[in-house]
Formats: C-alpha cells, structure tokens, sequence
C-alpha cells in the first residue's frame, strides 16, 4: 500500500514578518475607466472631481473612430469597493476595466 505525506519542514516555512513601523501601508487601485468622447479634457474632470486629490491619471487610448477615451486611473487611500462605488455613481455612462487592489509602502513622518 502506497501512502503519502506531505510535510513542511521549519527551514521552508516563511516567517510572516509585521510591518514595519517606520512605513504607512496605504491602499492602492489601479483600474481602468473608459468614458464616451473624443477628448480627455471631460472625462478628466469628472474623475478629478469624483475622485479627488489622491488621483494620478493616465491617457491610455483616444479612439476618434469610436469616439471613446480610456483612461489608467490610480487612487490611493480609498479601497476598491470604494472606488467602483463612486465612479459608477458619478460616471454613468464609463465602462470600468480591469482592476487591482495592493497597497504601497510610505515613509512615517516624525
């Protein structure tokens, strides 16, 4: 009779490690949002004005011939249930894309 085992030994466990206490884990989405038009100018406002300050923002496609902009957007400091909630109430005609949740890692300020 054949069995098996699987075991872990202490050397291939990896030690969970706390976070650091000179670093703010602060969360990060990424997502992409494509809203109807030819220029970026109002689509790029609606977002500013939906999402705020801790908004970066990149272009990432004009499609003139299906009058359509897509857009990267990046938040911090919201989660991303927050921020698919904000966009499909303010921007009800935006298609959202692809989308991720992370956080980055910021210096503490003393």
């Amino acid at each position: 009779m054949l069995t098996s085992a699987v075991t872990s030994s202490p050397s291939r466990q990896r030690a969970s490690r706390p976070a650091s206490s000179t670093h703010l884990v602060v969360p990060l989405v990424i997502i992409d949002v494509t809203v109807p038009g030819v220029s970026s100018a109002a689509g790029r406002r609606a977002l500013h004005a939906t999402l705020g300050d801790d908004l970066r923002l990149y272009i990432v496609t004009v499609d003139k011939l299906n009058e359509r902009v897509t857009f990267r957007v990046e938040v911090t400091s919201r989660t991303l249930d927050d921020v698919i909630g904000l966009l499909t109430v303010a921007l009800d005609n935006a298609t959202l894309g692809r989308a991720q949740a992370t956080v980055i890692r910021q210096p503490r300020e003393y």
